[in-house]
């Protein structure tokens, strides 16, 4: 596709420019990680315009190219462009945003999709979301896991609205094995407690009571301080 073509040789220039874009000893990613967040959140704006005008289908294509080509940057690059066109999207295509997840490779270009397609997403086609991270709950991928909570962190969880959402995709992965997961567990009630502090810290005394992994419930009271903070602590199983 031509678009996918422009857009790749744009990255790659950029690499080029870069400290390490010339380095025939790197690999493919460690070359890219040469450029810096903003610079590839420049490029899709750049081509924001562009991906917008294309077609659904035709958009994930591009998306999807990007997400396989081999660098934590050109997925970025696919989440940002996505993410800049969620406001055109008419229906929440499960199926795609599901290879999309499954094709990550680490927790940042993951929380990156929540923050930058998820959200949106959620706050237009609530239900439809909704089901999609329940399934994402089960799923053999620790990133689809993540994704399910990490939804709900930051401005979702700031807003009060989605709490009982979130605490039901919480309470699904408290008893998760990975570290990361664990601590998308933490995250998202940490923002949630912003939104609703009394129903949520409610909940964390309840999960100390319950034992499960401190990581959890450490991130989750990182906004809690002084002698609230240490009562709850000192909560035993």
């Amino acid at each position: 596709m031509e678009l996918y073509s422009q857009i790749l040789a744009a990255l790659e220039a950029a690499v080029r420019l870069s400290p390490r874009g010339n380095m025939p000893s790197l690999t493919l990613d460690q070359r890219h990680r040469g450029i810096n967040t903003p610079a590839v959140r420049k490029l899709a704006r750049q081509f924001s315009q562009k991906f917008a005008d294309l077609s659904w289908n035709d958009q994930t294509h591009v998306v999807q190219g990007l997400l396989e080509y081999g660098s934590d940057r050109a997925a970025h690059l696919g989440v940002f462009l996505l993410g800049s066109s969620t406001r055109n999207v008419h229906f929440v295509d499960a199926q795609a945003l599901d290879f999309m997840v499954g094709a990550f490779q680490g927790w940042s270009v993951t929380d990156a999709f929540c923050i930058e397609v998820l959200q949106p997403l959620l706050k237009r086609f609530t239900s439809e979301v909704l089901s999609l991270i329940a399934d994402w709950a089960t799923a053999e991928s620790q990133w689809k896991r993540r994704a399910s909570v990490v939804v709900f962190v930051r401005m979702i969880g700031v807003s009060g609205n989605y709490t009982q959402y979130g605490l039901d995709a919480c309470e699904r992965l408290i008893a998760d094995p990975e570290d990361l997961v664990r601590k998308g567990v933490g995250w998202a009630l940490k923002d949630l407690m912003r939104g609703d502090r009394n129903t949520v810290l409610a909940t964390v005394e309840s999960l100390r009571k319950r034992g499960v992994p401190s990581v959890i419930t450490l991130y989750a009271l990182r906004d809690i301080t002084g002698d609230e903070r240490r009562r709850i602590l000192a909560i035993q199983r």
